[in-house]
């Protein structure tokens, strides 16, 4: 590491997690451990973003639906009282 915390990942790395010069990167710390990921790009954010929300519209349906149940369950409780 050089004087102002710099390091140089090993070109065999960059290689293989096909690393370029200004690619982005993310550095965190997992069980004691430094780990360097590439960051993702916007593109594949906002196709990550769109597949979950496409896997996952029928639970907000439903969650919504179950909501509106348990709602109208608790107004007619307070209506008794």
């Amino acid at each position: 590491m050089g004087e102002r915390g710099q390091i140089t990942i090993p070109k065999n790395i960059r290689d293989k997690e096909g690393l370029k010069p200004k690619d982005k990167v993310v550095v965190a710390i997992e069980d004691n451990r430094i780990i360097l990921k590439k960051a993702l790009s916007k593109k594949e954010k906002e196709r990550m973003i769109k597949e979950y929300y496409t896997k996952y519209e029928w639970l907000e349906e439903k969650v919504a639906k179950e909501w509106e149940h348990v709602s109208k369950e608790a107004d007619a409780m307070l209506d008794d009282y």
